[in-house]
């Protein structure tokens, strides 16, 4: 099992289990601007992946990387004006299997589309928005928390 894999799994049992009101970004270390977020609603979990528009040039996905965060399953930005991310919806409650395919679409996005190395190379931020942002443990991502 790499790195990827054991993160993917970590993030789809991670992601089932969010409360509503929960947000998870999971970003790349440094200044970089290359994330995914998702937010759990009483209505579905949605999630984002960084869309080029606000990323330097050497770190967008491009062509080739866009192409292969559309084919993983994500949605092209839509609000040229408020946002400019990938994005899709689940309802709630999902299916495990709705979970894990996430999963792998945000691995894929991460790693293949804007070509972050490994989850090594990743840090999160979680809280509860229902509980006065409260600061949430995930620790089946594998992924240290940001400071």
């Amino acid at each position: 099992m790499t790195e990827w894999d054991a993160f993917e799994e970590g993030l789809a049992e991670q992601l089932s289990s969010l409360g509503a009101g929960s947000v998870l970004i999971v970003r790349e270390t440094g200044r970089t601007g290359r994330y995914a977020q998702f937010l759990q609603s009483d209505e579905g979990l949605g999630a984002e992946l960084v869309g080029d528009h606000h990323l330097d040039p050497a770190l967008r996905a491009g062509e080739t990387g866009s192409r292969l965060i559309a084919e993983a399953g994500w949605q092209p930005p839509q609000d040229t004006v408020y946002g400019h991310n990938w994005a899709v919806e689940l309802p709630w409650p999902s299916p495990s299997d709705a979970y894990r395919a996430l999963a792998a679409m945000t691995v894929t996005g991460l790693r293949d589309g804007l070509r972050i190395a490994g989850p090594q190379a990743l840090v999160y931020e979680a809280w509860d928005g229902r509980r006065g942002n409260r600061p949430l443990v995930l620790p089946l991502l594998g992924l240290m928390p940001e400071d």
